[in-house]
């Protein structure tokens, strides 16, 4: 393909994923600071950097008039929420990136939830959603079943979620004190907004599936897993992230061939049931964060309508071609498409400041110090996130700063970034997971079990169905 000019809005590392996968092209950028990686990009393809803000339409409006891109990449959710991606189309530019109605499936689970409801959409999880936080405790208490209690809209791409343990029927003290959480959950939302929504609780291994449409043509990309929680064995907070892996080929060594197909089906039909409710067509990434669970076997715990990160550190560098993709999506030319896969499967590892995430003023102003050269020696791939470039040195933003990236067998991509993380340090203690890629078995094991279940469901045609809620999607 021709060299394009691009315009790239975003500042962490899965948008220098992105960047880096574009670099065919002409590479312009707006972020909210100087991340380092894509700044080496546009500068290498003869680009220009803009630091503004990139949620503000009218903001990104004046840079495409400026820039007159060929197209368009929009990699975080809120720019979706706030509107860039309609700025772009109103001024006659094609850009990956769903517009804001679209967008809705990830910003809102309960308008999410409903929807899969009214199309009857596999994989679909059984809800009530509350705006008076007292009616929510109130529930929790009287229900007394195992549930998990989210904010019902999206928070920063973090998410608050509550999980009640797996007996059944908590204990009135659990119920008690599940109930309190309620409390901290509002606070993520606006007083006159739905703020909370209580799912059926369910259990699995975890998986990610982004499938990229241009409206007509779908294209789903290699399956990733990510882990959440901040510290060692999957124990602490919830974060954006502190880690990934990706493959062999399309899959996970825990996911088969017909799981991920119907896992495609299920993304699919939900694009579709997003054009029936929004009468416009779904252009951009639909990725589906899902769960496989003796329910349903493949089941949808949530949506993001753009890549997740740091699955997309795990996924863009296995896609020679993720750029041209990208660009035959912006052009409406999906059906010509196809992936050139690196087979081996990829580990990523990330690295935040001390402090994230609890305390992310701790974290912010943190000084990184980085062998760039020696990471690349060992075969590593370095994504700058959260950090920016001030004057000469790497200064933490308060958020997961640097994914660090290795092919090969999942021990073997381990053991490359245990070696590369003597090349990374800090003036004060970075955290990071370094079993990322190390619990293969146990979760083949959880599968397995899992698999069982929901094919002896299945056997009987009782796939999807809950004893005490309703088919509707709330409780009798």
């Amino acid at each position: 393909m021709n060299e394009k000019k691009v315009l790239l809005i975003g500042d962490g590392a899965r948008e220098n994923a992105l960047a880096e996968a574009l670099s065919n092209n002409k590479v312009f950028a707006i972020s909210s600071f100087i991340n380092p990686g894509i700044k080496n990009v546009v500068e290498r393809t003869g680009g220009k950097y803009f630091v503004g803000n990139i949620n503000s339409k009218d903001f990104v409006k004046e840079i495409i008039k400026q820039v007159n891109p060929d197209f368009g990449v929009i990699g975080p959710e809120d720019p979706l929420f706030h509107g860039v991606s309609n700025a772009f189309y109103e001024e006659g530019i094609p850009v990956v990136g769903p517009i804001d109605k679209d967008a809705m499936i990830e910003k809102s689970k309960v308008w999410m939830r409903q929807l899969m409801w009214k199309y009857k959409i596999p994989g679909r999880l059984r809800f009530k959603s509350f705006s008076n936080l007292a009616e929510a405790a109130k529930f929790i208490i009287d229900y007394g079943g195992s549930v998990a209690i989210k904010p019902s809209e999206q928070v920063g791409g973090k998410g608050v979620k509550v999980v009640a343990d797996i007996q059944a029927y908590l204990s009135n003290e659990k119920r008690q004190a599940l109930s309190k959480s309620v409390d901290e959950i509002g606070k993520y939302v606006a007083d006159d907004e739905v703020k909370v929504i209580i799912e059926e609780r369910v259990d699995g291994p975890e998986y990610t599936l982004h499938v990229l449409t241009d409206g007509s043509s779908y294209l789903s990309l290699p399956l990733a897993q990510d882990y959440k929680h901040a510290y060692q064995d999957g124990i602490g907070p919830e974060t954006g992230g502190m880690g990934s892996i990706s493959g062999p080929k399309n899959l996970l060594p825990f996911i088969n061939e017909e799981e991920y197909e119907r896992s495609f089906n299920i993304v699919k039909m939900t694009a579709e049931a997003i054009e029936k409710e929004t009468g416009e067509k779904y252009k951009g990434f639909l990725s589906g964060q899902m769960m496989l669970t003796d329910l349903w076997g493949p089941t949808i715990i949530e949506y993001y309508s753009r890549l997740g990160d740091p699955e997309a550190s795990a996924i863009i560098p296995r896609i020679k071609n993720f750029g041209e993709i990208l660009e035959l999506m912006a052009e409406g030319k999906l059906s010509k498409a196809k992936i050139d896969l690196v087979e081996e499967p990829s580990v990523v590892r990330a690295i935040a400041p001390y402090g994230y995430p609890l305390n992310k003023s701790l974290a912010k102003g943190q000084k990184f110090h980085i062998d760039l050269q020696k990471i690349k020696e060992k075969g590593c791939i370095l994504y700058f996130g959260s950090i920016a470039l001030e004057g000469n040195e790497l200064i933490a933003q308060g958020s997961r700063a640097l994914e660090l990236v290795a092919f090969g067998d999942f021990d073997e991509a381990s053991k490359k970034l245990d070696e590369c993380m003597a090349y990374i340090s800090s003036d004060r203690k970075i955290i990071y997971r370094s079993d990322i890629g190390r619990t293969i078995n146990e979760m083949v094991e959880k599968a397995e079990i899992v698999r069982y279940a929901y094919k002896n469901r299945e056997k009987h045609g009782i796939l999807g169905v809950s004893a005490d809620w309703s088919p509707n999607g709330g409780l009798w």
